[in-house]
């Protein structure tokens, strides 16, 4: 059987066409990796964690929920507020020359209330709107909370 035998330059194209299939193809998988439903980064927004939750509810359940959170959501920009300038802090404190340990610890106290801040908005819509809620839609909601 005769044997092909490429010229220096032939094998040089061929590597060539072989790395450039091998890149498109690579980037083929990614594409659709990256752009499948699960993979993107979901909106962590409180008002769009409501929505999420209200999406798995009965209708008056759902607008149970929205009107809860809508009548408690006027106290959540101060509350982010309060959290981006412990964030700020925090960030000073770790920078800061010479460094001061208590600083940064008083850093990190204010960023945890101010997240509990924020939680506790939340936790009373859910509460008032709970109390109002069919049986059905407090179980829904019970159900929500349930890893995948």
């Amino acid at each position: 059987m005769p044997t092909l035998t490429l010229s220096p330059r032939a094998k040089s194209i061929a590597l060539f066409v072989s790395i450039a299939v091998n890149v498109l193809l690579v980037s083929a998988i990614a594409a659709q990796a990256l752009s499948a439903p699960g993979f993107k980064s979901r909106d962590r927004s409180a008002e769009s964690r409501v929505e999420r939750l209200a999406k798995k509810l009965p209708g008056p359940d759902a607008d149970k929920l929205r009107k809860a959170f809508a009548a408690r959501a006027g106290d959540l920009p101060a509350a982010r507020a309060e959290l981006a300038a412990a964030r700020d802090a925090f960030r000073q404190a770790l920078k800061a020359e010479p460094f001061d340990p208590a600083r940064l610890e008083k850093s990190l106290a204010a960023m945890d209330a101010s997240r509990a801040k924020i939680k506790q908005i939340m936790r009373t819509a859910v509460v008032a709107a709970a109390t109002e809620m069919t049986v059905e839609g407090r179980g829904r909601l019970a159900d929500r909370g349930q890893r995948r």
